[in-house]
């Protein structure tokens, strides 16, 4: 692949767990890594529950791997791009030519957010 496909911006949070100086924990979103990637819009489905509409958008990331993304996972780690928060799905490294990694997401475009971890 040339590297001019990768031509998005992304940011890799994670979560971490703030205490205040009255000893209150409170959840927090950090950007710890950034990259270039690929992204591709994979699906695109509206779900209801409870009487909320949700559109969920399925999204591919197609980032050059190194020894950082390949230690994501989906309960600690979130994908920022465009301004949405992209929920991590899978983690795809390439064993046999070890250059790329493909992160799937998840975004709720609508509803009530998914912020419970």
């Amino acid at each position: 692949m040339d590297f001019d496909k990768l031509n998005q911006r992304i940011a890799i949070l994670e979560h971490r767990t703030v205490v205040d100086e009255i000893g209150n924990h409170t959840s927090k979103w950090d950007e710890v890594f950034s990259c270039w990637a690929k992204v591709s819009v994979k699906s695109s489905a509206e779900q209801v529950n409870t009487g909320v509409t949700r559109e969920i958008q399925s999204v591919s990331f197609l980032v050059r791997q190194s020894s950082y993304l390949l230690s994501l996972n989906a309960t600690t780690h979130r994908i920022l791009f465009r301004g949405q928060t992209f929920d991590i799905v899978s983690v795809k490294p390439d064993y046999e030519k070890m250059d790329y990694l493909a992160i799937e997401g998840e975004v709720r475009k609508a509803g009530a957010p998914s912020d419970i971890y």
